[in-house]
C-alpha cells in the first residue's frame, strides 16, 4: 500500500503513475471479480448492487452468519459449499440440514460462528459469500477485505424472529445468483401452499373450541427455559391457534415468571409446549422440588396444567431456533399441533411413523430426517409426545 507521506512528497509523475499501475495490477490479482470478469449485477437483501460472474462460473460458495448455510441447502446448493463456520463442524446435530448433509461438517473451517474469519474464508477461495445479519457497512468491508462478492440475505428484522416475506426474498436472491430461480419458485410456492392448507383446515374453527397454548424453551443465542417464548409463534398462527403470549410483545420474548400463573387465573393457559431446544432447561423449571414453579421455587403456587392435570398438559415439539429458525420444523410443528388439537380436520393425512413429517423434510432438503431429529432431542420419548409427570420428575440435567 502507498503511504500518504510518499504521495505527498512531490515525487515525479512517472514514478507516481508506475505506482498506481502497480496497485491496479495487484488488486486485479487479488480480486478475480474485478472489472474484466464481472458479468452482471445482482441486488442483495440490503439493496446493495453486487458485481458477480455468470452463474456457470460460480463453483464455490460459503454461507456465514446464522442460517445462511441452511438456505443454501434449501436451494439445492450444498454441493457448492467449500467451507463452513466452526459451529457446523463441532455442533453437528439438531439442525435438519446437518442430518441431511452430514458431509458439510467435514468441510474446512472458515472461522467461528456469527461471521467466520476473513483470512480463513479467503483460504477456501469461494466465488461468492452469502451472509445474514450484516449491515451495508460490514458487508462492504468484508467484500473489500477479501475481494469476494458478498450477498446479504435475511430471515427477519431480528435474529431468531422469522418474517416469511424476508425469507422468500432471500431465496429468490440465491436463485438469481446461482441460476436456480426454478428451485426458489418451487420451495416458495410449497411453503405458501402449506400455509394455505393449514389455514383452510382451521380457519372456521370457533375460538371457543380452541385451547390457550403457551410455548416455552424457545432458543435465542443459546438455550433458555420455560419463560423464553415467541409471541407470534408461526406453528400456532398457521393453524389459527390461540397463543397465550400473543399480546405481550413481538417475536422473541422473555416473560415474567408470574405471568404463567396469571394466565391460568385468567383462563388463558391450557397447555404448555416445550421447545425441543430448551427441553432440559424446561424440565428443570417444571420439577417440583428444584424448579422455579415447584414447592421450593419462587412461584406463588403450582401450575395447574402441570401438577393438577393427569395427564400433564405439556407437549414436546421440535426446536424452532437453532442458529436461526428451522423452517421445515415450523411447518412440521404446525401439522403436529393441528392434528393434536383438531384431529377431525387432519384425519386425511398419514402421520404413521412420521411419514408426513418426512414428506416435508424431503421437499426442503431432499432427505427424510425426522428419526434423526426425534432421536437426538428426546431419544427415550420419540420426538413429539405428551410430557408426563414422571418424565419431569426423573429428568436430570
Amino acid at each position: 500500500m502507498v503511504s500518504k507521506k510518499i504521495l505527498g512528497s512531490g515525487i515525479g509523475v512517472g514514478i507516481l503513475i508506475s505506482t498506481i499501475v502497480g496497485i491496479a495490477i495487484y488488486n486485479e490479482y487479488l480480486d478475480p471479480f474485478s472489472s474484466t470478469s464481472n458479468d452482471r449485477t445482482v441486488t442483495d437483501f440490503l439493496g446493495r448492487k453486487v458485481d458477480l460472474p455468470d452463474a456457470d462460473k460460480i463453483e464455490r460458495v460459503v454461507g456465514i452468519q446464522p442460517g445462511s448455510l441452511r438456505l443454501l441447502t434449501y436451494m439445492d446448493a450444498e454441493d457448492l459449499v467449500c467451507g463452513v463456520e466452526e459451529i457446523e463442524r463441532t455442533m453437528d446435530y439438531g439442525r435438519p440440514y446437518i442430518y441431511a448433509y452430514p458431509e458439510l461438517s467435514d468441510l474446512p473451517s472458515i472461522g467461528p460462528a456469527f461471521g467466520g474469519e476473513a483470512e480463513l474464508i479467503l483460504a477456501q477461495e469461494p466465488d461468492v459469500i452469502f451472509a445474514t445479519l450484516e449491515s451495508i457497512q460490514s458487508a462492504d468491508e468484508l467484500q473489500d477485505l477479501t475481494g469476494i462478492p458478498v450477498i446479504v440475505l435475511n430471515y427477519g428484522e431480528d435474529f431468531g424472529d422469522l418474517q416469511m416475506d424476508d425469507l422468500y426474498k432471500s431465496l429468490e436472491i440465491i436463485g438469481e445468483v446461482l441460476d436456480k430461480e426454478n428451485r426458489a419458485d418451487y420451495i416458495i410456492d410449497y411453503m405458501k401452499d402449506l400455509i394455505e392448507n393449514l389455514d383452510d383446515r382451521t380457519k372456521d374453527i370457533d375460538d371457543d373450541d380452541k385451547e390457550w397454548i403457551y410455548l416455552g424453551g424457545i432458543g435465542k443465542r443459546g438455550v433458555h427455559g420455560i419463560t423464553s417464548t415467541d409471541c407470534q409463534y408461526e406453528p400456532l398462527e398457521f393453524i389459527n391457534g390461540k397463543n397465550s403470549a400473543s399480546d405481550v410483545g413481538e417475536g422473541y420474548y422473555s416473560i415474567d415468571i408470574e405471568q404463567l400463573f396469571q394466565w391460568e387465573e385468567d383462563d388463558e393457559l391450557d397447555y404448555i409446549l416445550v421447545d425441543g431446544g430448551g427441553y432440559g432447561a424446561c424440565m428443570v423449571d417444571l420439577q417440583d422440588e428444584s424448579g422455579t414453579y415447584g414447592s421450593s421455587g419462587a412461584g406463588a403456587g403450582l401450575l395447574h396444567c402441570i401438577h393438577d392435570s393427569d395427564p400433564v398438559r405439556a407437549i414436546m415439539v421440535l426446536p424452532y431456533n437453532f442458529y436461526n429458525p428451522n423452517i421445515e420444523n415450523i411447518f412440521i410443528n404446525a401439522y403436529y399441533l393441528g392434528n393434536r388439537f383438531f384431529p377431525e380436520k387432519f384425519d386425511d393425512l398419514n402421520y404413521t411413523d412420521g411419514k408426513l413429517y418426512d414428506t416435508i423434510y424431503n421437499e426442503f432438503l431432499g432427505e427424510e430426517v425426522y428419526d434423526d431429529m426425534a432421536d437426538y432431542y428426546v431419544p427415550n420419548y420419540e420426538g413429539f409426545h405428551n410430557i408426563s409427570k414422571s418424565e419431569i420428575a426423573d429428568y436430570r440435567s
